[in-house]
């Protein structure tokens, strides 16, 4: 079961978070939470190289494991069994849902919302838009027509990465949002932000929850 903070609303914010950064959110995020009235989900036990990219691809770093490409598989997960337990747990019906990712999950965001109608709105945290032939194959899709507001948060100095692949993540990035605004009727917002690869979190997630709930 993944971990919630719930409010007396029908909004739930769905976050994949990576490990790393679990331990420092929780009062984070129970402040986010009552300040904004949203209750949020945290969902873990996620295998990460796998489960958020949405075909196989080489690993970035030397010796790095490939990425398996099977997001249409945990999407099944989250749509069909992680959502509905999560909401029957909480007693909310009628959910109003935002997904949230950060690096590969942010990734995973933006493919779910061309990928599936669950989600009103989307945000990328640092989003691993430069994945191979990813922005591509958002050129050759529409998105869900049930999407209102999407978020994309970048470091200014993200582009900055020594992998060749990382370092195109600005301009994909921007090319992303670009698609976005051409092919759906979403508010999109995009912003670069101070900053490396997700690094200070907190700020973003406060910006984040501002832009979409606020």
């Amino acid at each position: 079961m993944p971990s919630f903070v719930k409010q007396n609303t029908n909004q739930i914010c769905y976050m994949i978070l990576p490990e790393g950064i679990r331990e420092d959110l929780p009062i984070v995020l129970k402040g986010l939470s009552e300040k904004y009235s949203v209750s949020i989900v945290v969902i873990e036990d996620v295998n990460w190289n796998d489960n958020l990219t949405p075909w196989p691809a080489e690993g970035v770093f030397k010796k790095a494991k490939p990425f398996g490409g099977h997001a249409a598989v945990f999407l099944d997960k989250l749509t069909n069994k992680i959502i509905p337990e999560a909401e029957r747990n909480m007693g909310v019906e009628d959910a109003d849902r935002t997904i949230m990712g950060v690096p590969l999950s942010g990734l995973f965001a933006i493919w779910v919302g061309f990928n599936s109608n669950a989600f009103t709105n989307i945000i990328s945290i640092s989003g691993s838009l430069w994945y191979d032939g990813f922005v591509e194959w958002m050129n050759k899709q529409m998105p869900s027509s049930q999407i209102k507001k999407v978020c994309i948060l970048l470091g200014e100095m993200e582009k900055n990465a020594k992998d060749k692949r990382m370092a195109t993540v600005e301009e994909r990035t921007l090319a992303a949002a670009n698609i976005l605004k051409s092919k759906s009727q979403a508010a999109v917002i995009l912003e670069l932000v101070e900053g490396t690869h997700f690094s200070p979190i907190l700020p973003r997630l406060e910006r984040a929850f501002e832009v979409v709930y606020g």
